[in-house]
């Protein structure tokens, strides 16, 4: 990741979390400890945050108007290896012909460039599918609604009544994280979370996909059990973990 993905990246994050751990924003981006010193130094200067010990916090400054967009495509990178062996196994479940729904996040969306490529009717309401493939084979509908330019979607009451209308072979689902323990999947927006669920009910096979970052990764809403899914796809954990009986796991 360049340095200015970085950088959208680090102030997404304060805008969002408050305060950010310098560490934890390395592993998250796949980095050394010293290049986020660097890039936190360079954004003080800029006036862009005040750095703390160990992390660095808001300055009290606007966020500026086309961090959005741009933060979501530093997001896009971040496991990005991982994210296309979970989407490259979950194609698998597709045939030609079938219709499927596809959730937003950038989990989701390389699962999107892979199905845009072949002869299938997709339904979504996240535009990050919009620019993955230039001539897609498919055909593409996107529900209507409210945009949401920070997550790149179409959420509302228009987007869920157009959404009820269809029924799908397949619904591929992402997360902000599972608890184990729980035998939970969670969410931050609650708008999002109505559209999934409606895309799970209306679905006759249903599928979640996360990288092995997310596990025992609790967000602020709970909204389906882990036992929804015909299949979990997630790659490997570093450490040996007991998984249910519906997980899949894939080489990165």
């Amino acid at each position: 990741m360049i340095a200015s993905e970085r950088s959208l990246y680090i102030l997404r994050a304060i805008h969002e979390r408050g305060v950010i751990n310098l560490k934890e924003v390395a592993v998250e981006l796949g980095t050394s400890e010293a290049t986020i010193r660097r890039d936190l130094e360079k954004l003080e200067r800029a006036g862009k945050l005040t750095r703390v010990q160990g992390g660095a916090t808001s300055n009290g400054g606007d966020e500026p108007g086309d961090m959005s967009e741009l933060a979501m495509r530093s997001k896009m990178q971040i496991n990005h290896a991982e994210k296309q062996a979970v989407a490259a196994e979950a194609a698998k479940n597709v045939q030609d012909g079938d219709t499927v729904f596809l959730d937003c996040g950038t989990s989701i969306a390389p699962l999107g460039a892979m199905l845009l490529r072949r002869k299938v009717r997709i339904v979504t309401y996240s535009a990050l599918l919009l620019s993955q493939v230039k001539m897609p084979k498919a055909e593409l509908v996107m529900l209507g609604g409210s945009y949401d330019p920070h997550h790149s979607i179409f959420t509302g009451t228009m987007a869920e009544q157009m959404l009820r209308s269809f029924r799908f072979d397949h619904a591929f689902i992402g997360c902000y994280g599972v608890s184990l323990a729980e035998g939970k999947c969670y969410d931050l927006d609650m708008a999002s979370t109505n559209i999934k669920l409606i895309g799970m009910e209306n679905a006759m096979h249903r599928y979640l996909l996360l990288d092995d970052s997310k596990l025992e990764k609790r967000g602020f809403y709970g909204f389906a059990d882990l036992a929804a899914f015909d299949r979990v796809y997630c790659t490997r954990p570093q450490q040996p973990m007991e998984l249910p009986r519906n997980f899949e796991l894939v080489q990165k």
